[in-house]
């Protein structure tokens, strides 16, 4: 008996080591559940994360898409995610979280923006009809739906309750933004006074004064509705807002210019700045890229992602923009984060197949991270194939949101000889 269970270490071996990844020290990567299975954990049908946000009380806040939005947080000092209940009204939360002043978590509500859209089988409008029923199939989307509200939670109220499985989050609701419309992503001034947001399907454009607890509808951020995909059932809305420190608010707008909203004169002004991607028109339709994450920086430059997958920094003071290329071959760049060691951490991947973590600096280009898989048998183990959302917490620690159901919380800890081995091609490793 002794020989036989000698005889099976090796294989258990190889089975437990199959989801380690072998492109960086994997102690470095882990996730946490939504909360405790069968009493606080968010449902797997309501449970993929496309927003966070780094708290300047050490946690991470998070809201989930699906059948029913809701709100959580992850605390350091206990290495657990806690749910914080439903958000009343809201089936989805699309890159629209972020702290605003005293500490507020401010939370911008919508339908389910990542959940792909039933196409029709019969297009009658002849000329142009995939055009045009695209737009038809979007709309219907919407009809009826009052528009996302915007809500206000305070951590100080309510991060130490316990909400089971069906409990109300203490969040404030503030209104709808945009009536008809989901609020898809949002940004806040450099004075921490004025919330800006843009809407799906319509790109409207529009601010909260915070102190006023008032709305303005500032405009269309872009008239053109072009599909350049991949996700071709989906409108060309930048995904990302940015607020430099002269308070314009930038993104992409029609045919791939960047462009930004100055609050001093209330005009948008468009640039020569062009998002890198595939472009083609026709006599009577055009397709461009859109922005998929921005991230200002103190100089005035603007990291950002395109939805093609390309690398870039906008320069809005020169109107010149600097491509970096792209990680992988795939489109799309899911989700982006300035690390503490100066680092930009990423997603990429097309919807429905497997993203991959890369990371980038001027110095040293891309480094590819592979799969996030986790392997901690016999406890737990996961490969996880979608994200969408991603920040760095005080303490540097990378937070990356899956997007599947039964979704997970991750985790890197960014560090080790994972860059030597790959920048240093004599390294033994």
């Amino acid at each position: 008996m002794a020989m036989a269970a000698l005889a099976l270490l090796p294989a258990l071996a190889l089975e437990a080591q199959k989801c380690v990844n072998p492109h960086f020290d994997s102690h470095r990567l882990d996730f946490r559940d939504l909360g405790y299975p069968a009493a606080t954990e968010i449902p797997a049908d309501s449970s993929p994360i496309v927003a966070l946000t780094a708290h300047s009380n050490g946690r991470v806040y998070g809201a989930t898409s699906g059948k029913q939005s809701y709100l959580f947080s992850y605390d350091p000092k206990t290495n657990k995610v806690y749910p914080l209940g439903y958000i009343p009204g809201a089936k989805g939360v699309h890159h629209s979280i972020l702290e605003g002043p005293a500490g507020f978590v401010f939370i911008g509500g919508g339908l389910n923006e990542i959940e792909l859209l039933t196409l029709s089988r019969e297009m009658p409008h002849g000329r142009r009809a995939i055009e045009y029923q695209l737009w038809d199939d979007i709309k219907a989307k919407y009809e009826g739906y009052e528009g996302g509200h915007l809500y206000v939670y305070d951590p100080l109220e309510g991060d130490d309750d316990v909400y089971l499985d069906g409990a109300i989050s203490k969040v404030k609701d503030l209104g709808v933004a945009v009536k008809g419309n989901s609020i898809y992503s949002m940004t806040i001034n450099p004075e921490g006074t004025v919330i800006y947001g843009i809407s799906y399907p319509d790109a409207v454009f529009f601010s909260y004064d915070i102190q006023k607890g008032t709305f303005s509808n500032l405009g269309e951020w872009m008239k053109m509705k072009a599909y350049p995909g991949p996700e071709r059932s989906w409108r060309a809305v930048p995904r990302s807002l940015a607020c430099t420190p002269d308070g314009k608010v930038w993104a992409s707008g029609d045919n791939g210019l960047m462009q930004c909203f100055d609050p001093a004169t209330g005009k948008f002004l468009s640039s020569s700045m062009r998002v890198p991607g595939e472009y083609w028109e026709t006599q009577n339709y055009n397709a461009f890229p859109v922005v998929e994450q921005l991230i200002p920086a103190e100089d005035g430059s603007i990291m950002g992602s395109s939805s093609d997958g390309f690398i870039f920094k906008a320069q809005p003071s020169e109107d010149a923009l600097l491509c970096f290329g792209k990680p992988m071959v795939e489109r799309r760049v899911r989700a982006m984060t300035l690390g503490k060691d100066g680092r930009y951490y990423m997603i990429c991947g097309e919807k429905d197949n497997v993203c991959r973590m890369f990371s980038f600096r001027e110095t040293e280009g891309f480094i590819d991270y592979g799969v996030l898989g986790v392997d901690r048998s016999p406890y737990y183990a996961k490969i996880a194939y979608q994200f969408d959302s991603m920040c760095t917490a005080s303490d540097g620690t990378i937070f990356i949101g899956e997007s599947d159901r039964r979704a997970k919380l991750f985790y890197y800890i960014p560090g080790g000889e994972v860059f030597k081995g790959v920048l240093n091609p004599t390294n033994p490793r």
